[in-house]
């Protein structure tokens, strides 16, 4: 078993060489994924730490999981040949379950189901550029309807923000977006630890993504206030960064209360 387990490895290795390299550079360069290097190190941490249960199980050899490695590896051909760095990410996890499927058996990947599927959080999305623009619009509506609820004279066009202290755009990097993709991996592992039902835990990783756009919306809204009341450059200078933590803070409380009171 350990030199199949071996050979494997080394097909893995060899196979998604240029996979790893595109991964290693996009978490170093793409200020959506500079979390993708702790991915991999938590879903190795939740492996290790269920190392007594998965010794414990029957381990028997399964060939559909050659039929699954199979798929993996034909999904990686096709993103080689077609420069699909997206699902080239997507066929490495394929072809993890595959081969954990095949050496070992259904027990254990159901059992470490969850700790390989996180993988998928440290791909990076081909499509940002399609998703962020409505999560930007929305940003924007929401953010100018609270402000001026709270008496602050707004004007909106598109993304543009116009009030008395000057002009503020809703970017692309002020979208939500990253706060959405972060605040879901964190999201995914706390509904992983949390003992409650399957149903209950997808509603808790789905409630990141609402719980951050919401975040974002009152981030932008307390800067309209802050611009309108003491300025732009004391909202640029002093409030932009601050307000990204503490609205994320917000929104991690909302995450927490959900898994706490969800039944």
């Amino acid at each position: 078993m350990i030199y199949i387990t071996i050979a494997f490895i080394g097909i893995i290795v060899a196979f998604y060489f240029n996979t790893f390299g595109w991964l290693i550079e996009s978490w170093l360069s793409n200020p959506y994924y500079s979390h993708g290097f702790i991915v991999p190190i938590i879903s190795g941490y939740i492996i290790w730490n269920m190392r007594k249960e998965l010794s414990e199980m029957k381990k028997t050899t399964s060939n559909t999981g050659l039929v699954v490695f199979g798929i993996g590896m034909i999904l990686q051909s096709i993103a080689t040949l077609f420069t699909i760095r997206f699902l080239s990410g997507l066929s490495l996890v394929v072809t993890i379950f595959g081969v954990i499927l095949y050496l070992y058996g259904y027990q254990v990947v159901k059992k470490v189901s969850f700790p390989i599927l996180f993988l998928l959080l440290m791909i990076p999305l081909p499509f940002i550029d399609i998703v962020a623009p409505p999560i930007q619009t929305i940003s924007a509506i929401g953010a100018t309807s609270i402000a001026s609820l709270l008496g602050v004279p707004v004007y909106r066009e598109g993304l543009l923000m116009y009030i008395p202290a000057g002009v503020f755009e809703v970017a692309l990097e002020c979208s939500g977006l990253k706060g959405i993709i972060s605040l879901l991996t964190i999201s995914a592992i706390y509904a992983f630890i949390l003992k409650k039902r399957t149903i209950v835990k997808y509603i808790i990783v789905l409630s990141a993504i609402p719980l951050a756009i919401i975040g974002n919306i009152l981030r932008i809204a307390l800067m309209l206030i802050i611009a309108n009341t003491y300025g732009k450059d004391m909202a640029i200078t002093y409030f932009h960064e601050l307000s990204s933590i503490l609205l994320f803070g917000v929104a991690l409380v909302g995450l927490f209360l959900i898994g706490r009171y969800a039944k």
